[in-house]
Formats: structure tokens, sequence, C-alpha cells
């Protein structure tokens, strides 16, 4: 293993008076980025620092020493300093964990790979929910205690700072960020060196350094290309998240992807389970192929042990967030890593172009959606790859997103948590019946706390606009927010399906709704729209143009700059989260999961996560409760819904019946929590997808390989015959099917022969179809095989409202889905 090590770290802890050395330490680890005793010992120190910065390692190197030995004598801080080095070694050193007791065999680490991680503001590598997703599940991974390792990239100016000029439109800045400065240590090698990763890209090779980040007890390490040894150009390969040049962006997911792998080489790493977050690193995947290929094995073997060993999650769609580059131009990237061997490179191709997502599919066992209405969306963009098979039965599944609790809970509901329910939720925070003790909570406690969380959100809303107007150099008073008033929040990426401005489609009503003397309601509006995004960044600037209006001034509010900071209290600070995209392109969406967990009320479109959240309690649908896809047709009438919904639903119940919306709250919180917290959905990955991975890591590599040579020389031969095979002759008498099926000479274990029926829906299509497998009895002639069913199952047969068909498709008791070749054959008995 290397060396960690970093003169900024030797600098602090020689500055620092004894006993305060611990607090590089937890300086050094994410773990105080869910820890409220944590951050609020760092705030001690300065709070106006720790406000601006949120990054403990530069606040350990402004403050002065002299400040140092104040706190020694500040009794206040050195009690809460030994509460909080205990928690962090207790929680460091813990050797019970989740997954200790339900995994004491496990051997091999589990690997993640993602284009960026949100872990915390001090730390600017991600842009929104995919990475806000990644920077929960390493944090649930290290609560669990799973053997986790995260791959990423370091970006030197990481993503954009928002500003919004005097007309409304965005201003992106790209600050530029000093490593020494952050929470983040270089990685050397044995010899005290900077570790070098050598990536081929191009004719040549590509210098990276890495960094290690500990968040919690799992290890989060970052790749950067800014070294002396490469080229200017390739010194900029992470200048920024996202980067718009298709030459970079390839660059990075080469990056990402192989050099990730070559990282893991380079610590004496050996996965057991990898996973791919999104099609972004999915190169790594061809870099394993050709280390198996190195050792002698075939390229079916090599692919069979990094397909089964290998996890997918698809994240959006949208068309346009599955990257696809010219081929041509990735294998002038490749050149020298492909040496000759195109046939890594169609593994991904689609037509003349490289489709991350396809390449990431098509070497991946074990691939999953973010919610289940969009395991359903994905089966039917990728259902081309499995010809003939069912939707039902692609090898699709649904593994809905949730958030890390500690995190995005705020603190005044945190402790009411801790007071009602008891300190069991922190460690296990999936389980639902510990979260019907929410209803012990006295209404005007949770309100109370609810109204705290809405004060400190009010006074971020106010400082943001205050420096924004400052900086404008605009003399402009601040309207107040009357904390007892409905707000409504929409904070998201300004994307236009996301439809930020469907609630100003009817500005003559929405006025009458905001307006109203007795009943004031407010709306704030925060969000990025991407910098490429021309008509994301026009509805921004229509949203802040109608801010200004006289009508709706001081009642709309657009809100700078929503990173993590403000979103952990505009999640919990507003009344109601609005969600309004067009259905089915909200893959998941975990905004309203933070809301609904602090009891604000969501109202939703029926689409991604809510289709599983909403239980006609705990908030409201916008629209009807159907998963049928929408167009740009069906705006008019989702905002009629909406300014329904408000009118007679949500204005009322906040204004006229307050225990009923505490009573909403409580059912928010506790039907949500539980069901959308990572802990669930880590515990979920863990159960279904990475211990069948390391099953099949621990079969296909063992005895030398035996177990994949065994597998591939199966699927050789399965598809060298597979376009002979044929169903042949169908014969019905009673109760009795006879199916002859010609195998090629393919035997009759190594496939399945089923009866396939039921009630029909559309066409040939099957909604809850019945499958029964037929038995073969003997052999009728060359390569021919009868297979027979006898049975009750065949009395509709003849009947129009019922289909019956037979198939055959391949069988082998390690394949990870019956389904995952593509193959199957059919033959109607109708």
């Amino acid at each position: 293993m290397v060396n960690i090590s970093n003169a900024v770290e030797d600098e602090i802890r020689k500055k620092l008076p004894y006993p305060l050395g611990d607090l590089v330490d937890l300086a050094y680890n994410y773990w105080w980025s869910w820890n409220r005793r944590a951050t609020k010992l760092w705030e001690y120190i300065d709070p106006e620092h720790w406000r601006e910065y949120k990054n403990p390692v530069k606040l350990l190197l402004d403050t002065p020493q002299d400040r140092f030995r104040e706190l020694l004598r500040d009794d206040d801080f050195m009690n809460l300093y030994e509460l909080v080095m205990d928690q962090f070694h207790a929680y460091m050193n813990q050797r019970s964990t989740w997954f200790s007791t339900n995994y004491p065999k496990w051997d091999k680490p589990i690997v993640y790979l993602c284009m960026e991680y949100g872990i915390s503001k001090s730390l600017p590598i991600y842009s929104g929910g995919l990475g806000i997703l990644a920077g929960d599940h390493v944090k649930t991974a290290s609560d669990l205690g799973l053997p986790f390792i995260a791959i990423g990239l370091l970006y030197k100016h990481g993503y954009f700072r928002q500003e919004i000029d005097q007309d409304g439109r965005q201003v992106e800045i790209f600050p530029e960020y000093k490593p020494e400065e952050m929470p983040i240590k270089p990685v050397l090698d044995k010899e005290g060196k900077p570790l070098r990763i050598e990536v081929p890209i191009g004719e040549g090779i590509v210098y990276a350094r890495a960094f290690e980040v500990n968040v919690g007890r799992v290890k989060l390490y970052l790749l950067d290309t800014d070294v002396p040894e490469n080229s200017s150009d390739d010194r900029t390969i992470c200048d920024y998240l996202y980067n718009a040049e298709m030459d970079k962006r390839i660059k990075q997911e080469i990056l990402l992807g192989i050099g990730g792998m070559m990282l893991l080489k380079a610590l004496e790493i050996e996965p057991g389970v990898i996973h791919l977050n999104e099609g972004h690193p999915a190169f790594a995947n061809l870099q394993r192929i050709t280390w198996y290929m190195g050792e002698g094995l075939t390229f079916t073997e090599a692919l069979s042990i990094v397909r089964g060993t290998t996890v997918f999650t698809t994240h959006t769609p949208v068309p346009a967030g599955h990257d696809r580059f010219p081929i041509r131009e990735v294998r002038k990237r490749l050149e020298k890593f492909l040496n000759g061997r195109d046939e890594l490179l169609e593994l991904g191709r689609e037509g003349d172009q490289l489709n991350m997502t396809l390449l990431a599919i098509r070497t991946s066992s074990y691939v999953n959606g973010v919610s289940k209405l969009h395991a359903e969306v994905s089966k039917k963009m990728w259902k081309d790859l499995w010809p003939g098979v069912p939707l039902n039965e692609i090898p699709i599944e649904g593994i809905t997103n949730g958030v890390h609790i500690m995190t995005w809970v705020h603190n005044e509901i945190r402790k009411l948590f801790d007071r009602y329910i008891g300190k069991v939720w922190r460690e296990h925070a999936n389980i639902e019946g510990i979260w019907y003790a929410v209803e012990r909570i006295p209404d005007d406690e949770l309100w109370e706390a609810h109204l705290e969380a809405k004060r400190q959100f009010i006074e971020l809303l106010r400082k943001k606009a205050i420096e924004r107007n400052r900086r404008l150099g605009i003399d402009d008073p601040i309207p107040a927010i009357d904390e007892d008033a409905l707000v409504i929040g929409f904070a998201r990426r300004f994307a236009t399906y996301k439809r930020a401005t469907l609630l100003l489609s009817d500005l003559k009503r929405l006025k009458k709704i905001l307006s109203n003397p007795e009943r004031p309601v407010y709306i704030v509006f925060g969000g990025k729209a991407h910098p490429m995004d021309k008509a994301g960044k026009e509805f921004l600037k229509h949203v802040y143009e109608i801010s200004k209006m006289p009508e709706f001034r001081g009642k709309i509010f657009v809100m700078e700059n929503y990173d993590m900071g403000s979103a952990r209290l505009m999640v919990a600070g507003v009344d109601v989260w609005l969600n309004n995209p067009r259905r089915p392109m909200e893959a998941s969406g975990t905004s309203g999961m933070k809301a609904g967990l602090n009891g604000v009320l969501n109202v939703s479109i029926y689409d991604g996560w809510w289709v599983e959240g909403y239980n006609g309690k705990n908030g409201w649908v916008i629209g009807e409760e159907t998963t049928e896809p929408e167009t740009e047709v069906d705006d008019p009438k989702d905002a009629e819904s909406l300014y329904s919904l408000l009118e007679e639903e949500v204005v009322p119940t906040y204004y006229d019946n307050h225990s009923r919306w505490v009573y909403m709250m409580k059912e928010s919180i506790k039907s949500i929590a539980p069901r959308f917290s990572t802990h669930r959905m880590v515990k979920e990955y863990m159960d279904r997808f990475y211990s069948k991975a390391m099953s099949n890591h621990i079969w296909l590599t063992r005895e030398n390989y035996s177990g994949v040579k065994d597998i591939a020389a199966w699927k050789d031969r399965i598809t060298t015959s597979w376009d002979e095979v044929e169903i042949r002759d169908a014969k019905v008498e009673g109760n009795r099917l006879e199916i002859r099926a010609y195998l090629d000479g393919i035997r009759p274990d190594d496939v399945e022969v089923e009866l396939y029926y039921g009630v029909r829906a559309e066409g040939y299509d099957i909604e809850k179809p019945h499958i029964l497998e037929l038995r073969h009895s003997e052999k009728v002639g060359e390569n021919e095989w009868l297979y027979v069913y006898e049975g009750n199952a065949l009395r509709h047969l003849g009947d129009p409202c019922w289909h019956y068909a037979v198939r055959i498709h391949p069988h082998h008791e390690k394949l990870p889905h019956r389904f995952l070749l593509g193959l199957v054959k059919w033959k109607g008995l109708d």
C-alpha cells in the first residue's frame, strides 16, 4: 500500500497546541459534515470563516495560533472538543457494523466510480442530483461498514458559481480551488514521492496524480492531470466538471474509467465488485477485460468475469443525458490502449457512435434504474438489446434512490427525532416501524422546530440578496418575508423539462394566489442552468423578470448559487416543495425526499420517486395519478391542476386547518424517512446486486478461472448454434402439449422451454403472464427433442381474450439473469 502524507497537514499539526492535535484528523475526514456537534465545533473557532468556506482545513490554516491558545482556556470549547473526538474515534473504530454482521466472510472491496460527488460544499466536484446521490451513497456505505472505495476526478474549477446580473442573465464564475487548502491528501508512492498513474490516451501517456478523501470509513480517490509531466493541454483535462469540449470530455471519461482501474492496481487493491454510477466511467470495464485477456483468457472469458462482477446504475430517461461520442474520435484517443483490439469498442457501438450507457449495459450483469417507474422507462429505452424479450423480463431492475438522513435532516428536527423516537433511527433509518413514533411529537414542538428552520432559511435568502445588491451596486431594500406565511420552494437544475415556469403561465391567477393579504404566499426559486443550455437560461431569466414585476415584487424570489449549503436550509425551511417536470423525465428526484423527511409537504407531478412515495396523506399530486408520458401539450392541463391545488387545497389547509397541516407533516416524515433513506437504498444494492456479483467473482475466478472457462465455453456453444435452434411442431390434445425443439447440437439441459400465457393486454402483450416450464422426455430425431406439458393451464386456449405461446431460451445455473444474453425463440399456439 502507498503512503499518504501532506505537507499542509504537517504544518497544521505544528501549529496546534497540545491537546488539540486531533483536530487535524477530524478536519481531514468528512465525517464532520454529517455530525452536527462537529460542525458546531468548527463554527466555534471562527463563526464568520466557517459560514463563508465550510472548510476545516482552510479554517485551521487561517486561524492564528493565539486563537487556539485562547480556546484551550475555554471550558465550553474543550468539553465540546472532547465529546466530538470521542464520537469520532468510536465511529472510526467500530468493529460491529451492519455489514460485518450480515456479511462476515466478505474479503474484497466494492469499487464505485462516478463523475461527480456531492460530499460537502468544501469539495466542489458536483453539479447536482447525480453527485449528491453519489455523496450520500458513500456516506451511507461508511455508516453501514461496507468495504467501499470510491473513485472520481478532482476538478480545478469544479462546477461554476452562479451569479445573476441585473437583467436576470446567469453568469458563470469558475473559481480556482487549491487542493492544499481542501480536506484532501495527496497520495505518495512507497518512496514518498507523489504517486503517478500512467493512462494511455492517444498515441502516448497522460500522467495523473491522486488524492485521498476520507469520508468516514470510506476512501474516495480523486484523479487529476495537472502535473508537470503532461503537456499544457493535457494538464487541463480536469479543469472543469462536464467539460463542453468533446476532446476533453472523452479524455475525462478515459481518465475516470481506465485511470481509475490503473489507480487500483497502483494501490494494490483487487476489487470484488465494480459499480458504475452512470455511463461516464464505463471505460473501466474495457481496462478490466484487457487485463484478464493479458492473463491468457479469451475475450468471451474476460468479458464474462467483468460482466458478472459489474453493477451499473442509469440515472436519466433524457436522451441527451447519455454520452455519445463519434467512434472514430474515441478510437483516436484510445489508439495506444486498444492496440488493434477493436472488438472492445464494438461493445458500445451504436451506429457510428460510441454510447457510454450502451457500453456499460453490455459489460454489466446487474443494471438498474433509480425508481420503479424509471426502471420501466429504461426497459423501453433499451429494449432493442433484448429482442423478443417481454418488457417485464428485460434485465433492468429498479432500486429507488434515497438520501443520507443525517446530512439532510435539519438540526431542530433531528433533536425532535432523538427526543421522541430515540437515537435508534440514526443507525436503523430504514426500519419503518420506528418512525411511527413521530406521532409522539407534540404538534406545537414540531411546528416550532419547522419555524426555526424557516427563520434560518429566510435569513439566508436575505443575506444572499444583500450580497447580490452590494455586488451589483443596487440600492434596493430587501422585502421581508413573513415567517408565518406559506412559502413554496422550487429548486433544481433549470432544464426545460423540469418546467420552472409552469407556475408562471397564468400571471393573473398567480397574482390572486400570492397577493391575498389574509393568506400571503411566497415562492422561492433556486437552481442553475447548464452553461450550454440556452433554453434553460431563458427560463431562469424569465422567472427573474417576473419576480421584478411590481405585482410580484417581494412575493417571488430568485436565490443565487443554489448549492449544498443553501439546499440544506431550503429543503427544511419552506412549507411546500414544488416539483413539476414532464413525466417521465424525472428519473427519481431526491430533493423532495429531503424536504419530506423534514416535514415539508411535496406538491409534485406523479413521476419518479413520488409514484412510490405519495400515499394520499403526505402531500399532493399535480394532475392525474397516471404514469402515462407527457408532452408540451399537457403543460396547460398541469398548470390548471397546480393552480387549483394551491387555491382549493394547499393554501386553505395551511391557513384554515393547522392541525391537518401538522398531521400531514408527520405523515410525510414517517412515510418518507425510512423508505427513501440511503440506508434502505445501500442495503438493497448490497442484498440484490453486490452480494450476487461477489458470489460470481468467487465462482468465476476459482481454481485458475475454471468457472469462467466453463460458462464462456457454454456461451460460445450457445451463440454458435442459436441461429439454427427452433421450435418446430406444437401439438395440443386436451390437457397435453407436446413441443418438438430442434437444438442443433445444444444439450437439452442448456435451454429451457416454457409455456407462456395470460390475458391479452395489447396485441400479444400480457401484463401478468403465467410461465410454466416444459420437461423434455425423449430424443425424437437428430438434434431434436420432445418437450411435454400436462395440466389445466390450456383450458383457455382458443379464447380470443387469452394469448398462448411457447418459447425457448438458453439456461445456465450461473447466468445472473435468464435473458442476459438476449436470446429467445417463440412460437404462438393461438
